[in-house]
């Protein structure tokens, strides 16, 4: 991985191995993840504390805890279509469809 973004973000988690981070033209608060070929991530900051959260990663899904009285999950497939709107506060957990195993767990 290679870093070019100044501020940096605060977690790398998210970005594919071999990208590089950059800032986003217009808000240097939101990272983008450019892999090799083409590809992007962004990366919203972690105000929904996806970080915490990582140790999810492959686990079935129907094991996670259920979220906080206050928290804003959204749960659903990698092929599911979803809202583009973006609210920084709600983590996103993403799971294969196929083996019901969390793929992703990101703010957005």
């Amino acid at each position: 991985m290679k870093m070019e973004a100044n501020p940096p973000p605060a977690f790398t988690y998210w970005a594919p191995e071999g990208s590089t981070i950059r800032n986003h033209p217009q808000d240097p608060n939101i990272w983008i993840a450019e892999g090799t070929d083409g590809s992007r991530t962004y990366y919203f900051g972690d105000q929904c504390r996806a970080s915490e959260h990582q140790d999810w990663m492959g686990q079935v899904v129907e094991t996670l805890p259920k979220p906080p009285v206050d928290a804003v999950w959204r749960i659903g497939t990698t092929t599911s279509p979803q809202t583009s709107d973006l609210r920084r506060e709600r983590l996103n957990i993403s799971f294969d469809e196929n083996t019901r195993r969390v793929a992703r767990v990101a703010c957005g």
